[in-house]
């Protein structure tokens, strides 16, 4: 009996980034400078330490509380050998104005990728250009 296995070295992290929608100009700028051209941005809402924002209604004579704060969701695919670079553009970049920093950085790693139009897997799979 014959079994193929394949095996190939394939070692990427995802970088997701979770702030503030001011964070945004400057985060995206900074991954750019550094050469990291795919990103994906998503407005999210959610509930974290943060107390969320008062809202007012009613012709601003209602204010309650919201429910949820308004965030960017930013993340990038990265191979393993630039995941520190790519963190420490980010930490700068929201840093370099000196105000009050909210949001967190989550690092996992990804088991396997595949391009859909091409059918690469691994690495050539994320530099392939088919969209």
């Amino acid at each position: 009996m014959f079994i193929w296995v394949h095996i190939f070295s394939f070692s990427v992290k995802r970088i997701e980034v979770h702030t503030k929608i001011e964070n945004l100009t400057p985060i995206l700028d900074a991954l750019k400078k550094i050469g990291v051209s795919g990103v994906t941005v998503a407005q999210v809402r959610g509930r974290g330490s943060v107390e969320p924002p008062m809202i007012s209604g009613l012709r601003g004579t209602v204010k309650y509380a919201a429910d949820f704060n308004t965030r960017n969701l930013i993340y990038t695919i990265v191979e393993d050998s630039k995941s520190e670079g790519v963190i420490q553009a980010i930490l700068e970049a929201v840093h370099s104005d000196g105000g009050k920093v909210f949001g967190k950085i989550f690092v996992t790693p990804i088991e396997d990728a595949i391009d859909l139009g091409t059918k690469l897997r691994g690495s050539e799979a994320l530099k392939s250009k088919s969209t």
